[in-house]
């Protein structure tokens, strides 16, 4: 069974790279390549679906360039086949049916469905200076507290998203390559961008060109990312109760997200809603926003908003779009931020900033999303933009709108409205 397996996973083998073949490129790769080719553990996180395998893959595509292809292994401990295995003998199965050598390339895809795993990725890591391990899996913090016990100072983190926009753009073949042909190209990438909220950027979705096919993937990762990464995992009890929060943080991203209301919406106690925000949270389906403050007490005190780890996700769970476009946007925007910043929002009198960007010790920029920013709106836009710049000592703010293009001065204070599909390109 471990050999069929093995044989399965590892087609290259047998000189069969077609499974390589067709991937497309990421970013992330570009991003991880530094951290895999440092000799510590190389662990791969994020949502079940998001591309952690296609990374893993890119790797090995690439590796076979220049390396035997029995030197590579790759073991998906999401196979059925291998419940129960362990990594020991699965290890000695590869060892004996191909004599590798010493030099090795090791990944463990799924790897928390393994008991003990960090055990053993110690031990080779200790004992085995010519084999490098890439591990990935899909819940953040059970890969921490794992981690932190055994593998201190051995391990690197790399985090995978779904499709950023741009690569959203790529996957469809929608190309620019300066200002010129981004300008040329406005409507198409407009129309995409409104797709992108729709459809979301898991990478088998995007490609999809069934929309319904498309959203029943969606509804398909969302039940699978409950089912088997935290009702499974964490053995939750109220199973019901933690289906509805989940569809209740949907319908609510983008705003804050009191413990206290959710509590009584769901009939849990506060404790048990921040547990299993805690669990969903872990397993990257939703993100929690801090309130930014200089007090940690006043940041734990205050609610913090919710948002979704993918819009298409959000947009197929709670069968709504275009009464929510305006939040939909706001939570693409936050996925960017989330990926290269310490994001927070701000609360002041009478007034609100989206996110505020922390760099070191310093507030560095400050940002507004709003759809359609007119009359009232654009002035409270503005307002809480103003009030945030003077409490930073900041000279700029920025606004992302859908289509709105303009920059003016009030009160000190330089406000640019940029366009989404400009500045996600940005």
């Amino acid at each position: 069974m471990i050999e069929d397996s093995l044989l399965y996973w590892n087609p290259w083998w047998n000189k069969d790279r077609s499974r390589l073949d067709g991937l497309k490129e990421r970013s992330a790769q570009k991003e991880a390549l530094p951290l895999f080719k440092r000799k510590e553990v190389l662990t791969i996180t994020g949502v079940r679906r998001c591309g952690k395998t296609a990374l893993m893959h890119l790797f090995i595509r690439d590796l076979l360039r220049s390396i035997d292809e029995k030197q590579i292994l790759y073991v998906n401990l999401d196979d059925p086949s291998l419940e129960g295995a362990g990594l020991q003998k699965i290890y000695d199965a590869y060892r004996e049916m191909l004599l590798p050598g010493n030099k090795q390339y090791i990944f463990l895809d799924e790897v928390q469905n393994i008991d003990g795993w960090e055990r053993w990725v110690k031990k080779m890591y200790d004992g085995s200076p010519n084999v490098k391990i890439t591990v990935s899996g899909s819940n953040a913090s059970l890969l921490k507290a794992e981690f932190s016990s055994l593998l201190t100072e051995r391990s690197l983190t790399f985090e995978v998203f779904p499709l950023s926009f741009e690569e959203f753009l790529q996957f469809k073949g929608t190309k620019f390559e300066n200002e010129i042909a981004l300008r040329a190209n406005k409507p198409e990438i407009k129309h995409r961008l409104e797709e992108y909220l729709k459809t979301g950027g898991f990478p088998e979705s995007a490609l999809s060109q069934d929309p319904e096919a498309g959203h029943s993937l969606m509804v398909e990762y969302f039940n699978a990312i409950l089912a088997r990464d935290v009702l499974t995992r964490f053995e939750i009890k109220e199973r019901k109760k933690l289906e509805k929060l989940a569809y209740y943080l949907m319908t609510n991203i983008s705003n804050p997200i009191p413990s206290s209301s959710a509590s009584k919406t769901l009939d849990l106690n506060v404790r048990t809603v921040d547990e299993y925000m805690g669990y969903l949270e872990d397993v990257y389906l939703f993100f929690f926003l801090p309130n930014f403050s200089y007090s940690l007490n006043a940041q734990y005190m205050n609610p913090r908003k919710v948002y979704c780890i993918d819009p298409g996700l959000r947009s197929a769970v709670s069968f709504r779009f275009s009464e929510d476009v305006g939040r939909l946007l706001e939570n693409v925007v936050y996925l960017v931020l989330r990926r290269t910043s310490e994001v927070y929002y701000w609360k002041g009198a009478k007034c609100e900033v989206d996110f505020v960007i922390k760099k070191g010790l310093k507030v560095t920029d400050i940002i507004q999303v709003c759809y359609s920013p007119e009359g009232k709106t654009k002035e409270r836009e503005e307002r809480g933009l103003i009030k945030a710049a003077h409490e930073f000592k900041l000279k700029k703010g920025t606004v992302v709108t859908w289509e709105m293009e303009e920059t003016n001065e009030t009160e000190g204070v330089t406000i640019e409205y940029v366009p989404a599909w400009r500045w996600l390109l940005g």
